[in-house]
């Protein structure tokens, strides 16, 4: 009997020293995005705390995006920091895009996905193609018709 309560106890403060994988799994903190010349950029920020008991042996092995229904995968080397940021060259910036992201610990495995970020075409690009349809709208109004004389 006396041997029960000692393997209860033990289990006990096992249990209670144990921290659940959920919290040691990566997140996804953001996924942003900005322009370069013609080109769309992502900016995934993903955080990970492993214990200092881990500590180099822990670490994000994988971000995973989902764009437009495509997966793509970017193998990350270990890191140092417990926050850092992973870019990806999405893409022309005429198009729009939709993306989701997770990130994979090589001990614990993928975190949960983002939430869905729209990328949208770049404003830049539609302000320009609109100012030229006006200029050349107003190019066409303003010209004057050339007057052809009759003879009668």
């Amino acid at each position: 009997m006396v041997w029960v309560q000692l393997l209860l106890g033990a289990a006990f403060f096992a249990s209670a020293q144990v921290r659940t994988a959920e919290a040691l799994v990566p997140a996804v903190d953001s996924v942003g995005f900005h322009d370069v010349g013609s080109t769309t950029w992502l900016d995934v920020i993903v955080s990970h705390e492993p214990p200092p008991s881990i500590g180099s042996s822990h670490y994000v092995t994988n971000i995973q995006l989902v764009i437009n229904g495509t997966t793509v995968n970017l193998s990350q080397t270990p890191q140092s920091q417990t926050t850092f940021t992973v870019q990806y060259q999405l893409g022309t910036n005429t198009d729009s895009y939709s993306v989701t992201a997770r990130a994979l610990c090589n001990v614990h495995g993928y975190g949960a996905y983002s939430s869905v970020v729209t990328v949208p075409e770049s404003i830049g690009l539609v302000l320009f193609v609109v100012l030229t349809v006006v200029a050349v709208l107003l190019a066409k109004k303003t010209r004057v018709p050339h007057a052809h004389a009759s003879t009668r």
